[in-house]
């Protein structure tokens, strides 16, 4: 076996408990049971006197600052650093450089993507939607569809959080880091920040619950892992 090939092998080794991790996570959050008692636990406090702590309704400051400005920026950057990289392409000037910046921003567009296809797929309900918090709907988790125990409510698209997937998706940026350091904590900063910012947020306005935040940040880490492995073999084969 070829010093190449042990380099990858050994990188890839090094990133297993990232993705052991990850799909643990998303097994524990979406299919144990008494998960949900700590998202209840958790989410009560957001939900006092009959009113959540941020009006889903609301279209104040914190509004434009963490949900629509966000998002706004967010495919802003995107479409701009596509049309960039496009004209890079043509233009003959595509270097290294340019192909982890890709990567990166493949991992920002399909973690939302992913992610909005499971929440058209699955019907979980909201907190907000609930009666325990003063919704019309009873309480629908995963594996209630999974097992068919309810039927499907088009009403009912709550399932991983969607929103936290925007700033989850900055875990891209890791591709942009030196080789030695794609491990480190601190190229996942900006993703792990962004998400849980965005993320609380909507647990504040009953959107989402912890899980839900949690299993969106673990297909945002194993995209990231995806791309990092995708890097390594064009780095070897160069």
């Amino acid at each position: 076996m070829s010093d190449t090939s042990l380099s990858g092998l050994r990188r890839s080794a090094l990133r297993s408990p990232e993705v052991v991790f990850s799909l643990g996570a998303i097994a524990i959050f979406t299919l144990w049971p008494p998960v949900h008692a700590l998202d209840l636990w958790l989410e009560a406090p957001f939900f006092q006197a009959g009113s959540w702590f941020f009006p889903p309704g609301d279209r104040g400051i914190a509004y434009w600052l963490l949900y629509r400005g966000p998002k706004i920026a967010l495919v802003a950057a995107g479409v701009s650093s596509l049309l960039w990289l496009m004209w890079c392409g043509i233009a003959k000037r595509w270097r290294p450089f340019h192909t982890r910046f890709l990567l990166g921003l493949l991992v920002l567009g399909f973690t939302p993507l992913l992610v909005g296809l499971l929440k058209n797929a699955t019907g979980v309900s909201c907190p907000v939607q609930e009666t325990i918090f003063a919704g019309p709907y009873e309480h629908v988790a995963v594996w209630d569809r999974i097992f068919d125990v309810v039927q499907s409510n088009e009403h009912l698209r709550c399932w991983p959080a969607g929103h936290a997937a925007a700033g989850f998706g900055l875990l891209g940026l890791r591709v942009l880091a030196p080789a030695g350091a794609r491990l480190s904590l601190l190229w996942l900063l900006p993703g792990l920040a962004g998400g849980w910012v965005l993320g609380l947020y909507q647990m504040a306005r009953g959107q989402h619950y912890l899980s839900h935040t949690i299993v969106t940040m673990a297909i945002a880490l194993l995209l990231s892992v995806l791309a990092c492995m995708i890097l390594d073999r064009i780095e070897d084969r160069g």
